[in-house]
């Protein structure tokens, strides 16, 4: 097993993995599109040194991501989460939990204090995973379909 920061030659992968995340969260949110397809997301990602993208890799297989990216809020710098995701068949291994550790280590040795996680309310696994880690409420957003 080995997390590794990704490097140009495996973020098609990662592209392929957050397609599936995007696929995933239309459980929550019909409005994505079934055919959206991710193409040299990541690619374009990895060269701003600002951002944080770890894989997760066994076997020489990509299992899972985690994307982190520097943003401001409220006048203050700080890490969104903006993308974390195990492939279906390697889920309920501790994987996630691995890379959550993992990204918030390489957070730790910045001046960074802050990091945020946006998640589907109905998604209580994530939710769960995150509070795990010490995450709280801290926003709330609402939507209306119109």
């Amino acid at each position: 097993m080995v997390i590794r920061v990704l490097d140009e030659e495996r973020a098609n992968i990662c592209d392929n993995l957050l397609t599936k995340l995007i696929q995933t969260e239309r459980q929550y949110d019909d409005s994505i599109d079934e055919n959206f397809v991710v193409k040299d997301y990541f690619k374009n990602v990895i060269n701003n040194k600002d951002n944080i993208l770890l894989c997760y890799e066994e076997d020489e297989i990509i299992k899972g991501y985690i994307y982190l990216k520097l943003v401001n809020n409220d006048n203050k710098k700080g890490y969104l989460i903006d993308g974390l995701y195990v492939d279906n068949e390697y889920r309920n291994n501790g994987i996630a939990t691995k890379l959550i550790e993992n990204a918030l280590n390489v957070i730790k040795k910045t001046n960074i204090s802050v990091v945020d996680i946006n998640v589907m309310a109905n998604n209580s696994v994530a939710i769960n995973l995150y509070k795990r880690f010490g995450f709280n409420e801290f926003r709330i957003s609402l939507r209306k379909n119109i």
